[in-house]
């Protein structure tokens, strides 16, 4: 049986942090070692941890204080221990039976490997949230089997910011070291990069369709933190679909088109990105405007707004 270990990067995290733990509690495959990563926590980060401790769970605190990603890119060391390894985040929530059903899939596979599920969004009183501007990128069946997806398929998938859910992944990894981390020059996108470029490692990819994870979205998350720069959020994701792309291996004539259809799904995801934010100043959305068309150019511009509009319209009729 392969040995999972699961770390749990934080600081100050105690809002959240013992439903996340208690959903491991959960499990109807429990992890094999619970490790919590305090990244120096000021709150009651430290208290709610060690209350785990009769759990097997060890609290371990950081010599200093580093930034987030950096302190995922520590928690992946475990690698080297462990025969599958999972990053979860200290608001995310994982469904009793995610372990068990992602680790049939991983079981058989001798090389590197990911195993990921479908997730839903949930507020901070833990509440369902639909509709919102992040969703699952592929089709929920409630007792879906897992499937197998080509390696160049998940790559192109993450090129346009379809990304799977960071606590949502395992990473079948052989007790080695990961050949990539997180990059650290990234403010949003950073582990969309990261599962396009350890994608290109791995022997098998697979989906499991059935949403057993929850990512919490509330006013602390990098995600809603970010919404007042829309500029550098657009930088952002553009290079992340740039690097992205580059391990598809597209050139000549296909790797021009690849790009002019990047630009285009640039626009319609800024488009999208008004609407996430609610009512928007004239500035925010020139910002969001201007960024958008200096990296696309005009004609890209347009086509994808257009191709926003009529989804919308065929999706919901003339309102």
């Amino acid at each position: 049986m392969s040995r999972l270990i699961t770390v749990i990067p934080v600081y100050n995290g105690e809002r959240f942090l013992e439903a996340t733990l208690e959903s491991l509690i959960n499990q109807t495959r429990k992890p094999d070692r619970v490790i919590i990563q305090d990244n120096c926590s000021t709150d009651g980060t430290k208290g709610i941890a060690q209350a785990f401790r009769k759990s097997g769970f060890e609290w371990v605190l950081n010599e200093k204080h580093i930034s987030s990603t950096d302190n995922f890119n520590l928690a992946l060391r475990y690698a080297e221990e462990a025969d599958v390894l999972h990053l979860l985040p200290a608001d995310d929530i994982i469904k009793p039976e995610f372990y068990e059903c992602l680790l049939k899939s991983l079981e058989p596979v001798t090389g590197r490997a990911l195993a990921y599920s479908a997730y839903e969004v949930i507020d901070h009183d833990g509440v369902l949230l639909e509709g919102g501007d992040l969703v699952n990128p592929f089709p929920v069946v409630l007792k879906g089997s897992p499937r197998m997806i080509h390696r160049q398929t998940f790559v192109a998938s993450q090129a346009d910011l379809r990304t799977i859910c960071l606590p949502a992944v395992l990473m079948k990894t052989g007790r080695e070291r990961l050949p990539v981390e997180f990059r650290t020059d990234y403010i949003q996108c950073a582990d969309a990069v990261f599962y396009a470029e350890l994608a290109t490692y791995c022997e098998r990819i697979y989906e499991v369709p059935m949403a057993l994870c929850q990512y919490r979205r509330h006013e602390h998350t990098t995600t809603s933190r970010n919404k007042i720069k829309p500029a550098a959020v657009i930088a952002d994701e553009w290079k992340a679909m740039q690097t992205a792309s580059a391990w598809l291996g597209k050139t000549g004539l296909s790797a021009w088109l690849w790009s002019f259809r990047q630009r285009c799904l640039l626009a319609g995801t800024s488009r999208v990105m008004l609407r996430g934010v609610g009512d928007v100043t004239m500035d925010y959305r020139a910002e969001v405007v201007q960024t958008t068309r200096e990296i696309t150019g005009y004609l890209a511009w347009y086509l994808g707004n257009l191709a926003v509009a009529l989804r919308d319209f065929l999706r919901h009729g003339r309102s």
